[in-house]
């Protein structure tokens, strides 16, 4: 057995190696053509398109290979998102082992958005903003109250997610922790979350469903955004026909990680 990979140093140059590896792909990619704005959906590939009203929620089913555009005409403080395996509810998004498993916080393009089985619900196939926070959570009763000093007037994510999750059949044992796009969220230097700058002026960000997935979204602003007024632009969902991964496709081939957890994925897919 190799022991340095027991040892810290081992895993400290790891994420080192991967974080140079993903600096230099982001790098080529944002001085590429059309890399700095959405690529064009053909209007004959868009299966769903809907507006999402600040405050609001929207919940859809998204099939293996199809793809979810978020996007917002203006500047936003998070759209939070839950997601759940269509063909068995039990496996979830797991933004811990999200985090865990690529060696960083900062899930943004080419990152993947894994369940707590090991496995692929969706990558990051194309992303302007990179800001979307695995750790914070979202809004809830108790931080609107904290934030607007009120219970009832403006809705809160964790409301919304219950109220998604009814329309499958789910309760709130399945509303777990979620992940919030948009929103940039880090730490300080004495390990405290802060709100480090705001989103690009038209943010959006592409998940590639790499299995059939369930999955909602709440238009809701992030709880430690610095704005204390509720101001929540609305926000587009499309789901639209992709074209099928490239052998290169940056969240395939990212890590030795991606790369087994995609095996996992796949699997059940085969034959």
């Amino acid at each position: 057995m190799d022991t340095r990979e027991e040892s810290p140093e081992f895993y400290r140059q790891r994420y080192l190696e991967l974080k140079s590896r993903a600096q230099a792909t982001n790098t080529r990619r944002s001085s590429a053509p059309g890399t700095s704005n959405p690529v064009a959906i053909p209007q004959d590939a868009i299966l769903v398109e809907e507006t999402i009203p600040g405050g609001w929620y929207w919940t859809h089913r998204i099939e293996r290979g199809h793809t979810l555009r978020i996007a917002g005409e203006a500047a936003t403080e998070g759209v939070s998102a839950l997601i759940w395996n269509a063909d068995d509810t039990s496996e979830r998004l797991n933004p811990a082992d999200t985090v865990k498993v690529q060696w960083t916080a900062r899930i943004g393009l080419g990152k993947l958005l894994l369940s707590d089985m090991g496995r692929v619900l969706a990558s990051i196939a194309a992303d302007r903003g990179g800001l979307h926070d695995c750790i914070a959570g979202g809004s809830t009763p108790e931080s609107n109250a904290r934030k607007y000093g009120e219970t009832t007037l403006h809705r809160n994510t964790r409301d919304n997610f219950l109220l998604a999750a009814a329309k499958h059949g789910l309760g709130p044992r399945d509303v777990g922790p979620c992940i919030t796009f948009f929103a940039g969220v880090a730490t300080n230097d004495v390990g405290r979350l802060v709100w480090t700058s705001g989103p690009a002026d038209a943010p959006y960000v592409d998940l590639r469903a790499e299995m059939n997935l369930l999955v909602a979204l709440s238009n809701c602003p992030h709880p430690i955004a610095p704005t204390r007024r509720f101001d929540a632009p609305p926000v587009r969902a499309v789901i639209w026909r992709s074209p099928p991964p490239a052998p290169s496709d940056l969240p395939r081939t990212t890590s030795e990680e991606a790369m087994r957890a995609f095996e996992n994925t796949d699997t059940s897919f085969v034959g």
